[in-house]
C-alpha cells in the first residue's frame, strides 16, 4: 500500500467516524426539548419588576422617580459603570454608606436583590 493510498483511508476513516458521531448526537439531542413547553419565565424580568416597587417604596424619595437623582445621587445609567461587581452594589444597599441608611435590617436579601436588579436593568 503506497503512503497516497494509507492517506485516503485515514481520510475515509475519519470522515465516516465524524458522519456517525453527529448522527448518534443528532439522535441523543432530538428528545431534550420535551421537558419544557412554551416559553420559560424570565425570573430576572420578575426581580426587576418586584425591584422597581420596592424602589418606588424606598428608594425614589432620595434617587428620583426615574434614578434621575435628589437629595441622593443619580442611578439612571450609572449602576453598571459605577458598581459594575454587583456584589458591591448590594453590600451598598445593605449596609449603607454616608448619608444612605443601610437597608439591610430592613429588606430582606431578596428584596434588596430585586432593587440591585432593578437600579441595574430597569432604570437608564
Amino acid at each position: 500500500m503506497t503512503a497516497l493510498q494509507r492517506a485516503t483511508a485515514v481520510a475515509r476513516w475519519i470522515v465516516g467516524v465524524g458522519a456517525a458521531t453527529a448522527i448518534v448526537l443528532l439522535f441523543s439531542l432530538e428528545g431534550a426539548p420535551d421537558e419544557v413547553e412554551g416559553p420559560v419565565p424570565d425570573r430576572t424580568d420578575q426581580l426587576v419588576a418586584d425591584g422597581a416597587v420596592i424602589y418606588g417604596q424606598r428608594c425614589a424619595s432620595c434617587h428620583g422617580e426615574a434614578g434621575q437623582g435628589g437629595q441622593g445621587p443619580r442611578l439612571a445609567g450609572t449602576m453598571v459603570v459605577n458598581y459594575p461587581d454587583a456584589a458591591v452594589q448590594t453590600a451598598l444597599v445593605t449596609e449603607g454608606r454616608n448619608a444612605m441608611p443601610a437597608f439591610g435590617s430592613t429588606l430582606t436579601d431578596d428584596e434588596i436583590a430585586a432593587v440591585v436588579a432593578f437600579t441595574r436593568l430597569g432604570l437608564s
